[in-house]
């Protein structure tokens, strides 16, 4: 949730709490006020009623208005105290009960003792007070609408600044040549964190520009020494004068160096990969990759006595860099079959999205948090770098590809999913 809607919405769960206390709060003094004001019409009332009482000695029980009804009843207790209540009152013209607040006293006229009740209706001004009511809240909800249009509009102008920068952000290359500008802005919170990030920026960007330099130098100066060790190793391999303790130290010195070189060019693709050194993009037919890759393997794959299954998808093709889609596609396939065993089995099935590799193996599922990580082996093979895996999820993480492991009825299966 975007913090300018999280905070429309705090401020609309909030004034809404306040307006509905204050509704209620509202209502009960509105409420109390207009008792008030009924108790004291009918004291005025009940003044009248004793004066006419007292004019003609008799009682009266009609009402003198439509709103107001006089009940007088002789008693022969005196001096009780004046009651205030409300009460229900059926009116058989409507057919309904009506809300009247009610009066009783008792008055002495002429030696005879009368309990008097005055009732007065109160739907009238029930409906005044929700006809308060419904006009305070029809206001108080245009006061709130506006404010919140108000406030998100303003709110969007401030923040305006913030979401271009997390734009900026998201959308920055290290590898681009633009430089990186960030828009100045008159909230000073808004303008510190532009200036800071500005600064970081610059710093990464030279780090790295640094670091890239210093790799290619090092991934060129280390591959001539090795290439000279490499052609010397071979010369004195070649030349036979030696004894077999030493000619064994010199097989040792050349695959390790052979084996360096390896590590050597590995390492640099996956720092070229992380820092997406790799721009061009094209069709890339997975069918076509495969189909040289099992010819060149032909050898190693009849030497295993493995059976090859293979199910093409024609035409199915993927956008990237081809240099890549090849890479994915021969480390998949040659860890396949340098960890299989002899006479098992190699599947490889191609899809519209999808493309995955099958084989038989170690009877045990392989760990799958470790499984992707660099050095990581899953057998002695003293061939494996332990790089090929983590080669192939660099390049499915740089394409937005989802790479899994399953192990399903004895065979390891290594998916990459394209979408």
């Amino acid at each position: 949730m975007r913090l300018l809607t999280k905070t429309t919405l705090n401020l609309l769960s909030i004034s809404l709490f306040i307006y509905l206390f204050g509704v209620i709060a509202f209502y009960y003094s509105l409420r109390i006020q207009v008792d008030n004001n009924v108790n004291n019409e009918m004291e005025k009332r009940k003044q009248s009623i004793i004066r006419q009482m007292e004019e003609v000695h008799t009682s009266n029980t009609q009402p003198p208005t439509r709103n107001e009804m006089v009940v007088i009843s002789p008693v022969e207790t005196a001096g009780l105290a004046d009651t205030y209540a409300d009460t229900l009152i059926f009116n058989g013209d409507e057919k309904r009960y009506q809300l009247y607040r009610q009066l009783g006293f008792t008055e002495t006229v002429n030696n005879q003792n009368y309990y008097i009740r005055i009732y007065k209706s109160l739907e009238e001004t029930d409906r005044l007070i929700v006809r308060i009511i419904m006009i305070m809240t029809i206001l108080v909800i245009l006061l709130i609408v506006t404010l919140l249009v108000i406030n998100r509009y303003s709110s969007q102008q401030v923040w305006r600044v913030f979401y271009d920068t997390v734009d900026k952000i998201n959308r920055y290359d290290l590898n681009s040549h633009e430089a990186f500008r960030l828009e100045e802005s008159e909230v000073k919170e808004f303008s510190d964190l532009n200036r800071v990030l500005q600064t970081m920026t610059e710093r990464i960007r030279n780090d790295y520009l640094n670091l890239k330099e210093y790799t290619e130098n090092a991934s060129h100066e280390i591959q001539t020494p090795l290439a000279i060790i490499n052609s010397k190793l071979e010369l004195l391999l070649q030349s036979g004068e030696m004894n077999e303790k030493q000619y064994k130290a010199l097989v040792d010195a050349y695959e390790a160096s052979i084996r360096l070189s390896k590590y050597n060019s590995t390492l640099i693709l996956l720092a070229k990969i992380e820092n997406k050194q790799f721009p061009e993009s094209k069709l890339v037919s997975f069918e076509l990759i495969l189909t040289n890759l099992l010819g060149n393997l032909e050898d190693l794959i009849r030497s295993k006595k493995l059976e090859v299954v293979t199910n093409f998808l024609p035409y199915a093709t993927i956008q990237m860099n081809p240099y890549l889609a090849e890479m994915l596609v021969v480390n998949l396939v040659k860890n396949a079959v340098r960890h299989n065993v002899k006479g098992g089995k190699l599947a490889i099935e191609i899809g519209q999205a999808f493309f995955q590799v099958s084989n038989t193996g170690p009877e045990q599922p392989l760990d799958n948090n470790l499984l992707f990580q660099r050095f990581y082996k899953s057998s002695a093979s003293p061939e494996s770098l332990g790089l090929g895996l983590a080669i192939v999820e660099k390049i499915c993480a740089l394409y937005g590809f989802r790479v899994s492991y399953q192990f399903n009825e004895k065979m390891h299966c290594l998916r990459v999913d394209f979408v």
